[in-house]
């Protein structure tokens, strides 16, 4: 297991430094090994943490900036530079209404620090707790830009890349939680408890952090052979040895949004129906699979999923249960002359509640937005789910070939990760700021990829020729 430890993350940072050479929107695939962290163990190439004061989100925000200067050119000469990258560089004008609600966000981020500094006078204490969401937009920005700049053969190549990782990384996941193999070792487990006389283990420090986009991905493919088949097996056992029942939900969730598109178009119907069939079957052997095979960890699971059923309604399951009393202390805390605002930026020595909003924003990504932004950042977050989602629902429908496909994967993804804002802060976690917009960025160049092919193909071919002349 050592040379896997050391060896894992040395080979697939080599692999996407490789592929770049090719196809240069595979640089992302560094920040995604960044996002997978410790979950491929890439805490064990020193190159990741240097310099070692940093924190994780900085070093993600570093590298990002990085690979985008890398993307461009804009680390060489203007005459050097190929196909006027630099103009290209922060992609089209942000103008998609989804995109003025998330400029409205930010508009709203930035009011909230003025407010905090005008409150509390400190500017440097509120840039340092506002940091966070500058990566956020920032982030999006620069994913976007190399999103839109790329080809949409290129963006699938390096999407199915970082799904193979998230296989991998399921696997050696499965291995550690259940067949108990010593595999991450020396890091933290989130939960022990004793289960028909067997230790079991929880963590979501070293999970595989791509499961729900995984699982869309594959359930978006047109066709399956043997690999992608694998790669299903693979992610639902790493979701069924997590113990998860969030994740479960959202599988569910992503099978039936994307199969309901494909079963609302008639020519992809009997394939959609073929594709139940085949995941009917699948579920019907796993099942049986992992309850013959791991018989101590399967019925815990069917224990924690049966605690629901017992509760009489899911609103009644206690840790969900918890998850509102967080909202409704935080909500209470912020006063009502901040019901509307929240509290901005304050940090822990100002602001009482601000001490526990880290151990509480772990379990629900609503807890930080209702204590920052009020009111007011959970309808604009919200808005924005929903706009990006009826987005993705309009060009799955719309689409054909790798533009459908890729909608589909993004509606499956974007439903799922509102989901998981449920029981986890999701676009908020704080080592991974940079990244949690990029299913909103890719699904804006896929907007920018359509709005192109629908202009090449209205626009005359002797004026096309003028222009690209």
């Amino acid at each position: 297991m050592t040379a896997v430890r050391y060896g894992l993350p040395a080979v697939l940072f080599v692999y996407f430094a490789w592929r770049s050479t090719r196809q240069r929107a595979f640089l992302l695939g560094i920040p995604f090994l960044m996002f997978q962290s410790r979950a491929v163990f890439l805490e064990n190439i020193k190159l990741f943490s240097l310099p070692t004061r940093l924190g994780p989100a900085e070093l993600m925000m570093i590298w990002l900036i990085l690979v985008w200067l890398l993307y461009f050119d804009l680390f060489l000469p203007a005459r050097h530079r190929l196909g006027g990258r630099r103009s290209q560089a922060l992609g089209p004008a942000l103008s998609l209404p989804e995109e003025i609600v998330l400029i409205g966000a930010a508009g709203l981020g930035v009011l909230e620090f003025l407010l905090t500094v005008l409150r509390f006078g400190t500017v440097a204490s509120a840039l340092w707790q506002a940091k966070g969401f500058v990566y956020l937009f920032v982030g999006y920005v620069l994913l976007r830009s190399i999103f839109c700049h790329a080809s949409r053969l290129d963006v699938i190549d390096l999407l199915t890349a970082v799904i193979v990782v998230n296989t991998v990384a399921s696997l050696l996941f499965f291995l550690h939680q259940g067949l108990h193999l010593p595999v991450y070792v020396g890091l933290t487990e989130h939960q022990t408890v004793t289960f028909m006389g067997r230790e079991l283990t929880r963590s979501f420090y070293f999970m595989p952090q791509l499961l729900a986009v995984a699982l869309a991905f594959c359930f978006a493919k047109p066709r399956w052979g043997w690999f992608w088949t694998v790669v299903v097996l693979v992610n639902l056992a790493a979701v069924w040895v997590s113990y998860t029942r969030v994740l479960l939900v959202i599988v569910l969730a992503e099978l039936i949004l994307v199969l309901g598109v494909r079963l609302l178009k008639s020519h992809q119907a009997g394939r959609a129906l073929k594709r139940i069939l085949a995941l009917a079957a699948i579920a019907v052997v796993f099942g049986a699979a992992v309850f013959i095979a791991l018989p101590a960890e399967s019925r815990y699971f069917a224990s924690r999923i049966g605690l629901t059923a017992q509760s009489g309604s899911i609103m009644g399951d206690e840790n969900l249960a918890l998850r509102f009393k967080f909202l409704r202390i935080v909500y209470k805390s912020i006063g009502a002359e901040s019901y509307l605002v929240g509290q901005g930026f304050a940090a822990p020595h100002q602001e009482p509640m601000a001490r526990d909003l880290y151990r509480m924003s772990a379990d629900t990504v609503w807890v930080p937005i209702l204590y920052r932004f009020g009111l007011a950042g959970i309808a604009v977050v919200g808005l924005l789910y929903g706009l990006f989602i009826l987005r993705a629902l309009r060009m799955g429908v719309s689409g054909t070939g790798e533009a459908e496909f890729l909608a589909l994967v993004l509606l499956g993804a974007l439903a799922g990760q509102f989901l998981g804002g449920m029981t986890s802060w999701t676009i908020l976690d704080p080592v991974r700021y940079p990244l949690g917009l990029w299913l909103f960025a890719l699904l804006a160049a896929e907007s920018y990829w359509r709005r192109g092919e629908q202009h090449a193909t209205t626009v005359p071919a002797g004026v096309a020729g003028q222009a690209r002349a």
